[in-house]
């Protein structure tokens, strides 16, 4: 039947509790006529954002000029409107890693801290070995009015808000632990490899609508449910699962208003939604393969054959 999902109802053997530093109230926070000795009150607890020397005056007058410009000071004071805490983020995300830990009991979980960015939107996210940062300038809501004027397109600005950061977490978590790594050849290879993601989300997020775990808005998202059929049809008629042409496999795969060559009702990346209901046709089937074990199925034609799938 349609857009049948695998059940990932879990019992949490343990759970992990997460919460999220929040370098930009203390950053801010901090007396400017003491600031020397503010900084090295915080520095412990924010490490990964003042391992610098703070005796030395060349690193402090660089922290004071940013907590003294004016432009900045705005956007932390809208970031704090926005979010006067991150009390749902740390719920949010408490569950999501007690979900991944299940899921995956040898990866390690990061720190999570926050920090005003002064817009690093391409980089929302950062994380290295154990600790990962949440730009929370970054979500503060698609009507915010910078936005519009960093020359994005809307289909980016739309998730710039505060729902997406449990998702944007996850992803990252996603490609910095698990993503596996080998030659995509196909337009069904990049399919079913974000379609990988996408269940992998559907077990961490469960309580997540899809429409912001793959980020479409809800009408691009029936209408890709409405045409199923039709997409899948297009793409056998004109051979194109086997497709290894980049230019071809990209208008399928890549973020925009629309996928290229389909309505401009249609949501982009349609590739990538097809290869979710793929996988989760394949994980319905075979409920003894765990997802890392999935994750690291490199033969594609082996998931499509498996997921016996026809829209």
């Amino acid at each position: 039947s349609k857009n049948d999902k695998p059940n990932f109802d879990i019992t949490l053997n343990k759970k992990v509790e997460v919460k999220i530093h929040r370098y930009e109230k203390a950053l801010f926070g901090i007396d400017t006529a003491d600031f020397q000795n503010g900084l090295k009150g915080i520095q412990q607890e924010f490490l990964p954002f003042l391992a610098a020397n703070l005796d030395d005056t060349v690193n402090v007058n660089q922290l004071y000029e940013f907590v003294s410009d004016t432009q900045l000071i705005s956007l932390y004071n809208e970031t704090m409107k926005v979010f006067p805490n991150l009390e749902k983020q740390e719920s949010q995300l408490s569950d999501a890693f007690s979900r991944f830990a299940y899921f995956f009991p040898d990866k390690k979980l990061p720190s999570v801290y926050s920090y005003v960015s002064d817009m690093y939107y391409e980089l929302p996210v950062v994380k290295n070995d154990t600790v990962m940062v949440v730009a929370l300038d970054v979500y503060l809501g698609a009507d915010f009015p910078i936005y519009s004027r960093l020359g994005l397109p809307y289909y980016r600005v739309r998730c710039m808000a505060p729902e997406y950061i449990p998702v944007d977490v996850m992803k990252m978590l996603y490609f910095d632990e698990l993503a596996p790594v080998y030659k995509q050849k196909t337009l069904l290879d990049r399919m079913i490899d974000g379609g990988k993601m996408m269940v992998y989300l559907d077990a961490v997020l469960p309580n997540t609508p899809d429409s912001l775990k793959i980020a479409y808005p809800q009408k691009k998202l029936d209408w890709a449910i409405a045409n199923e059929k039709n997409i899948w049809g297009f793409l056998i008629e004109n051979n194109l699962l086997y497709s290894t042409d980049y230019a071809t496999q990209t208008k399928l795969i890549q973020d925009g208003p629309f996928t290229t060559g389909f309505s401009n009702d249609s949501p982009a990346r349609l590739g990538i939604w097809l290869g979710w209901q793929i996988v989760s046709d394949y994980v319905i089937k075979h409920p003894e393969i765990s997802l890392e074990q999935l994750f690291n199925m490199t033969d594609s034609q082996q998931v499509l054959k498996g997921s016996g799938y026809k829209p």
